[in-house]
């Protein structure tokens, strides 16, 4: 089935305090696709998000954003006062501000929750594989005023299962706080799904292949990396050199024991697809060519200059997946350094590859990424969260590749080149194509969300409640039914 949907963070949302959330904005922009006749919204990783802000590196593989919990929803169940909101906050997301005062107010709610309601007891329950862990490594990390793990002191560091025990034991009002937060963020999310399944909207959920060393896995599972003596990871993720990057890029997670992983029916995998399949209605699997092999750096590099490729489970974990979560619909995101290996296991794995126009110019040959190419079972983008938008990159790009894309396009100008690129993927034979909004919006510079070789400063934009307007929808709209990618049962 053609269809089409738009890529915006929950983050990026608007709203009143600060950061996008699961609230009246998020309904609205559902209200918007679905007056815009389209399929899927796309979406980032949803965890709750360390150092940096990134939602690639956060504090569970689990949990969910606690800044993403809506506060005026929170006065609407009672939970907090309308004198208790913070003043109001339309810009950019500023992390620090949200660090030190929301937290602070999420956690207030929490401590309100009624934890002996049936709903509350039911969700403790059926996410306790993941919850207990994650509350006791918040509870602890608070009080040790959010230092990552590679700072705590010895005895919180390697705590022994008896020092577990008394952890929780002594903390048990802290850590129930931290479980009612979690169920806060849930509460709202499955309204929110539910909302959307009414309108005819799936969400497209993201799954960061890699979890953070500042993580509750990383403390209290650390057999699922590779570690060293002391507990720390041993080897860490990144990618090689390349033009854009003279020394690779340090990401920094640790990295897998896929003995382990392999011995254990990979049965933290399967847990983590399971949690997703309830949460999203598909799932973008972040650097899959990683499961194939990946880039491995030692821990006391500090570049990825000197990092080596060591070979993942490939098609022994596609079959595991297959197995364990059947019903579970992938799209693989098989970008970057990709081998013969790498499209074998893709094409074994029969899971839609991506495709992104920005990278189908800049050698001005015959592009995999160029649209006459792709094929049917894609998802074909102008660009992704780590890309700049279509028109920054038109203001940007070197002469060569800008004249090659002119001429591909038959553009003359940037107006027509944004305009042209959504038009072109469209018109492809992939059966999905999805645009971030700040292309919809003829964006430049200012609707970039991430850099990727630049740590700090990214994930901040938002969209204005006024930039979603009927008329963007009515554009949308009709090039949706143009090129027959309609949720919609009559397309003319």
């Amino acid at each position: 089935m053609r269809s089409s949907g738009v890529l915006l963070p929950i983050s990026a949302l608007p709203g009143e305090y600060g950061i996008g959330s699961l609230g009246r904005a998020a309904y609205n922009f559902i209200d918007f696709l679905h007056n815009a006749e389209q399929t899927w919204w796309q979406i980032l990783p949803i965890g709750h998000t360390g150092y940096g802000d990134s939602p690639y590196q956060c504090f569970s593989a689990f949990a969910g954003n606690p800044y993403f919990i809506d506060l005026n929803f929170l006065v609407r169940d009672d939970i907090i006062l309308p004198d208790e909101l913070p003043e109001k906050e339309y810009g950019s997301v500023d992390y620090a501000s949200l660090f030190l005062n929301r937290i602070p107010l999420i956690k207030k709610a929490a401590s309100r929750v009624d934890t002996s309601h049936k709903k509350y007891l039911d969700f403790e329950k059926e996410n306790s594989f993941w919850l207990d862990d994650y509350a006791l490594f918040m509870t602890v990390k608070e009080r040790l005023n959010f230092e990552p793990i590679k700072k705590w002191d010895e005895k919180y560091k390697n705590s022994s299962e008896a020092d577990l025990d008394e952890l929780r034991e002594s903390f048990d009002k802290e850590i129930s706080v931290w479980k009612s937060v979690q169920y806060l963020f849930y509460t709202q999310w499955e309204e929110l799904k539910a909302y959307a399944k009414k309108n005819d909207i799936k969400i497209i959920g993201d799954i960061p292949i890699y979890v953070s060393a500042d993580s509750c896995e990383m403390w209290l599972h650390r057999e699922l990396f590779i570690t060293d003596g002391d507990g720390d990871p041993f080897l860490l993720a990144g990618s090689p050199p390349d033009k854009f990057s003279p020394t690779g890029q340090l990401w920094g997670n640790p990295l897998y024991d896929w003995n382990y992983h392999k011995a254990s029916g990979y049965k933290w995998w399967l847990d983590r697809f399971r949690h997703a399949q309830n949460l999203f209605d598909r799932v973008r699997i972040d650097h899959f060519r990683g499961f194939e092999s990946f880039y491995a750096i030692h821990s006391q590099s500090s570049t990825a200059a000197d990092g080596s490729w060591l070979k993942g489970p490939s098609k022994d974990f596609i079959d595991a997946v297959r197995k364990g979560t059947p019903e579970l619909d992938i799209i693989a995101e098989d970008l970057g350094n990709i081998t013969p290996e790498v499209r074998q296991m893709l094409s074994y794995s029969g899971y839609p590859g991506m495709k992104v126009l920005q990278f189908a110019f800049d050698g001005c040959d015959d592009s995999e990424f160029l649209p006459h190419n792709y094929e049917r079972n894609f998802v074909a983008y102008t660009g992704t969260h780590d890309n700049s938008t279509m028109l920054h990159w038109y203001n940007t790009a070197e002469d060569s590749a800008l004249t090659f894309a002119k001429k591909y396009l038959d553009v003359n100008n940037a107006d027509e080149f944004v305009n042209a690129s959504i038009r072109v993927l469209y018109e492809s034979v992939c059966d999905t194509v999805i645009i971030p909004l700040q292309d919809w919006l003829g964006l430049g510079s200012e609707g970039v969300i991430n850099v990727p070789s630049i740590p700090d400063g990214n994930w901040k934009w938002r969209a204005l409640a006024s930039q979603l307007s009927d008329e963007l929808a009515k554009r949308i709209s009709d090039m949706t039914r143009l090129y027959f990618r309609t949720n919609k049962e009559e397309t003319q």
